[in-house]
């Protein structure tokens, strides 16, 4: 029986959502809800799987009707193998998911990071349609990276194509350290340039400058210095606030540096920019005008449109695409 249904589950590290789709992407039917909090892998999958079925009673399906799962997870995820070898947020490091799923569900299967998938479905649904060669970014709590050439997903020997969180913007070789960097540690650039990085230097910023609970940014965030975030400076920044707009040149500099590099690097035909950052059109403008500024190779700068749904859409165009789909059967 071929229904052509299809399910995309994108698990963050506190919330998931898992839609329902068609084999051309239209989204039949969606759930958001808390990432579940359980210690055991198999105590995780059994409730995810009893979300997968009470989603599906919404539409008067049941798992036997769908035709591909695929799940986007927040940590490093070996593709060949469907073992996640990385995995901050939750308690599934070293497992693999093809065993934990096995028991609830037996037909195709896609399993990747969730910066992959987020990419996989602004590149089909999104805003890298029609582009061949097109990079990601995701900035949030971090930065996340993911590269798509020739309309395929570049994934690197490891499966960590495109990590840039660890890309060094800033070398001062007076000044570095002699430790090894390790993956449970902020990378530089991210440090400098992802959502925590701004708040972190705005709140540095203020207090060097003694603003008091009456500046306009603290006034934002409550009036209390240590609650100013990156949201705080990006809003004044876009109304028109000089301070934050001084604020904003140091973290612009440095991403706009490092995505001059990837440009120099890859030639894509555009960066797509994910996360809480590109909903401020005064962020893109800036970063635009700064890249030109690094490189003379063009590429176009351009939000994410898809929002949450990005990541689970992704998922569902890995099961229907991507060359590394799995099938536990055939394992």
């Amino acid at each position: 029986m071929s229904t052509g249904l299809m399910i995309g589950i994108d698990i963050g590290g506190t919330k998931t959502l898992m839609i329902v789709t068609n084999r051309e992407g239209s989204i039949l039917a969606q759930h958001k809800q808390p990432t579940i909090q359980a210690r055991q892998p198999s105590a995780f999958f059994a409730a995810l799987f009893e979300q997968v079925h009470h989603l599906l009673s919404t539409i008067d399906r049941t798992i036997a009707h769908i035709e591909g799962i695929g799940i986007g997870l927040p940590g490093a995820v070996n593709v060949a193998t469907g073992v996640i070898t990385h995995i901050p947020a939750l308690p599934l490091d070293g497992v693999s998911l093809i065993k934990q799923i096995e028991p609830f569900y037996q037909g195709a299967l896609y399993l990747d990071n969730d910066v992959n998938v987020a990419a996989l479905g602004e590149h089909w649904k999104g805003a890298g349609i029609g582009k061949k060669h097109m990079i990601m970014l995701t900035v949030g709590t971090g930065i996340g990276g993911a590269v798509i050439l020739n309309d395929t997903l570049f994934r690197g020997a490891d499966y960590t194509a495109g990590e840039v969180s660890y890309f060094v913007v800033d070398h001062q070789p007076e000044q570095r350290s002699l430790e090894v960097v390790n993956s449970h540690e902020f990378g530089r650039f991210e440090s400098h340039a992802s959502g925590t990085g701004i708040g972190i230097y705005a709140r540095q910023w203020l207090t060097s400058q003694q603003a008091d609970a009456t500046h306009p940014i603290v006034v934002h965030a409550g009036g209390d210095i240590e609650h100013v975030q990156a949201v705080d400076v990006l809003m004044l920044a876009q109304a028109g606030n000089s301070d934050a707009q001084e604020i904003m040149n140091v973290p612009i500099d440095y991403m706009a540096a490092g995505i001059a590099n990837m440009i120099s690097l890859l030639n894509p035909e555009c960066v797509v920019i994910g996360g809480g950052v590109a909903d401020s059109s005064y962020y893109i403008e800036q970063l635009s005008q700064r890249i030109q500024q690094f490189t003379p190779i063009h590429a176009q700068l351009v939000p994410a449109v898809l929002g949450n749904v990005a990541g689970a859409l992704g998922a569902v165009y890995g099961v229907l695409n991507d060359p590394l789909m799995m099938n536990p059967h055939s394992r």
